[in-house]
């Protein structure tokens, strides 16, 4: 089973401070967090903003508030439901709880620190290439290196469970099936992203390929894999989605942030990325398949996707 935060009791009055304090840190997270993700849509009913666009790509079609938010939702309650009984798994469970620490908080500054350093990039450096770039260094390069620093002789654990037993296969799938038809295939889906605007074949299969490595692989690998399992290990499993979709959310700030008002901007951040970033994270904690979550994510941004389901007619 998962570890509750009370499991780090001691008998000491010292332990006995930190553990308060760790579960009066993890409620605050989880209701600051959650309020602002529940104010986000409020805001944009009350300003009448409820259609606006889901990429930053030039021509992306418009999204509905609902279009946004109900597949998501869906699937967050199916994953809830399904199956009854399945027990909660900690990873990172006989790992010292320092160096999860450590390793959390390098993870965090990695987190934090892309935002601000696409921010303050001029728009052509902080675009293409050198946005996947950077991606790749604080993402994948930084933490294993500092993963591996940071263990100082202690016995290996894997950064990320790959191995999934057959009932995490199947378990997902019903709410997974479920998001994937009300955001793609159902009338509730969003228009496709117009031919018209796509690049030559090339540079298509180019930019997918890149997209689905640094996008879809990538973010998971980071921010469920590496980031969501050690503050799921140190708060518990709502505290850390809550803060992983946060950071998610804020890492498209400045590609999604357009010429307006920036507060109605981060309420349509957060109401996409962050209510996805909600999804892909309670699938993570509750089915340990990283694979099937970078599958979710894959859908989201291979624009294949919207041209296979044209083909097939959708």
């Amino acid at each position: 089973m998962h570890p509750s935060v009370g499991d780090f009791d001691t008998v000491d009055d010292d332990g006995a401070r930190t553990s308060t304090f760790t579960r009066r840190t993890a409620r605050a997270l989880t209701m600051c967090g959650l309020a602002v993700l529940v104010a986000a849509p409020l805001w944009l009913l009350l300003t009448g903003n409820t259609s606006f666009p889901g990429s930053s790509d030039e021509g992306a079609p418009p999204m509905t508030l609902w279009q946004a938010m109900l597949p998501p939702l869906v699937g967050i309650v199916l994953t809830r439901v399904l199956p009854l009984g399945l027990a909660e798994t900690d990873p990172l469970s006989r790992s010292p709880r320092a160096l999860v620490f450590r390793q959390m908080w390098v993870l965090l500054v990695a987190a934090l620190a892309f935002p601000i350093v696409i921010a303050v990039l001029p728009t052509g450096i902080s675009r293409g290439l050198w946005y996947a770039i950077l991606k790749v260094l604080l993402f994948l390069v930084v933490p294993l290196v500092a993963f591996r620093l940071l263990r100082r002789g202690q016995p290996h654990s894997a950064a990320v469970v790959v191995r999934v037993p057959r009932l995490r296969w199947l378990a997902p799938l019903p709410a997974v099936l479920a998001w994937f038809y009300l955001s793609r295939v159902s009338s509730l889906a969003p228009p496709p992203y117009p031919a018209a605007a796509l690049p030559d074949p090339v540079t298509l299969a180019v930019v997918s390929l890149v997209t689905l490595l640094t996008a879809g692989v990538l973010e998971e690998i980071f921010y469920r894999g590496f980031l969501q399992t050690r503050l799921e290990s140190l708060l518990g499993r709502w505290p850390a989605i809550t803060v992983a979709s946060l950071l998610f959310a804020a890492m498209h700030l400045p590609t999604h942030l357009h010429s307006g008002s920036v507060v109605t901007g981060l309420a349509t951040v957060l109401v996409y990325q962050g209510l996805f970033g909600v999804f892909c994270g309670y699938l993570w904690s509750r089915y340990r398949n990283i694979w099937i979550v970078i599958a979710v994510h894959i859908v989201v941004n291979l624009a294949y996707v919207d041209l296979l389901l044209g083909w097939l007619g959708r």
